[in-house]
């Protein structure tokens, strides 16, 4: 029997959490002991019997509104880190300190970040780890920099940050960096997406894994409805419910974290509101198009599927899943903020009503749905038991 130790730092939506839930369900059935360390902690996602979940360190600005701090957009990995507290010295410090106590506790043989740097540079040098996760949190460890995801230059020069990392690396008596991706180098790299999902295709040097599905996921039927995957943040923004209202289209909500009163305000707008996450195979054969805030896990589902999807984005990472969704020629995007009521029910009514979108999202389907073998956390699963020995 050997010892893991799952960690979650970075990134807001409940999918990094299942993920952890899965792989941790995998080595639990084949033996071994697991402890998760979770950015957030929730009686939502099922862990298996015996697994002890901790409060995972937490990054002081995920406390605090991001987007409120003001400043320049984030175009690279880098400008993501430093909004996130990566330009204050003493952050990294104190999390690669209090990562260590966890190791003091836990004493596992391999852990496994999923989206995690600050684990990922604790555990370097002292304990194989695995990266496990998506392509937009897993930058190619390999660059002399990150690349920039917008094609603008990065915002805050990683020349001082590199700087500053070097120097809690060496508080933390551990080995200098040579250049800014070294965060993201680990013993195994296993980064699920689609390769047409993936910021960094074009820089990548080895080969992706399948992204983190839920299954089963059905099939395309013959639905009419439109089905609304929300989160927190689309649940604010009021030109987004009133162009769904407009488009007249049938409409079926489930919104994360939304209220009983939220849900009640929703279903008196005319829509159908699913209070809690139902399976997606439900979804594939009564929905006709799909919508969501930039899931990867959810888009990669409706590429399965074979069922466009539009995307509501809020950030970089998903404006990117949604930029990529347009580019394949199956579905839209839109900047929440940037949603005007009127304009957003025409384009909605178009997409929903246009046949060459159906038709070529199902021919593409088998193709896609053929590069989800092997299972994403079957893989992780595989390579971590095999890094324990």
């Amino acid at each position: 029997m050997a010892r893991f130790l799952l960690g979650w730092e970075l990134g807001a939506n409940r999918g990094h959490l299942v993920r952890l839930a899965k792989v941790a369900r995998g080595l639990v059935d084949a033996g071994h002991e697991v402890t998760v360390a979770s950015q957030r902690l929730t009686r939502s996602i099922e862990l298996p019997a015996g697994v002890a979940l901790w409060q995972a360190p937490v990054w002081p600005r995920i406390l605090a509104n991001v987007g409120a701090l003001g400043g320049p957009l984030p175009n690279t990995m880098g400008d993501i880190l430093v909004r996130l507290g990566f330009d204050q010295p003493d952050n990294l410090p104190a999390l690669i300190l209090a990562w260590h106590e966890i190791f003091a506790a836990v004493r596992p043989d391999v852990v496994m970040a999923d989206f995690a740097p600050a684990l990922v540079t604790a555990a370097r040098g002292r304990i194989p780890t695995v990266i496990a996760g998506m392509g937009f949190d897993n930058p190619p460890p390999h660059l002399p920099r990150f690349p920039s995801l917008t094609g603008q230059p990065a915002a805050y020069s990683e020349e001082p940050l590199l700087e500053r990392l070097n120097g809690a690396m060496a508080a933390a008596g551990l080995a200098r960096l040579d250049h800014l991706p070294q965060l993201f180098e680990t013993t195994r790299v296993l980064v699920g997406t689609f390769t047409e999902l993936d910021p960094y295709a074009q820089w990548r040097t080895e080969p992706v894994i399948a992204p983190s599905v839920s299954e089963p996921l059905g099939e395309a039927g013959q639905g009419e409805e439109v089905f609304l995957y929300a989160d927190p943040v689309l649940l604010r923004q009021g030109s987004l419910w009133e162009g769904l209202v407009r488009s007249a289209l049938p409409v079926r909500v489930h919104a994360q974290g939304a209220s009983a009163s939220q849900q009640a305000e929703l279903t008196k707008l005319g829509f159908i509101v699913e209070p809690k996450p139902i399976p997606f195979a439900r979804i594939a054969e009564r929905s006709r198009l799909l919508m969501s805030y930039g899931s990867l896990g959810f888009t990669s589902s409706a590429l399965a599927t074979g069922i466009p999807s539009v995307t509501v984005h809020y950030d970089l990472e998903k404006a990117l899943t949604g930029q990529a969704i347009t580019r394949l020629q199956l579905g839209g995007h839109v900047h929440a903020a940037a949603i005007q009521a009127e304009a957003f029910a025409t384009s909605l009514r178009q997409l929903y009503q246009n046949d060459s979108f159906q038709r070529r999202a199902r021919d593409l389907a088998p193709e896609f749905r053929a590069r989800l073998s092997p299972d994403h956390h079957d893989v992780t699963v595989q390579t971590l038991v095999e890094l324990a020995g």
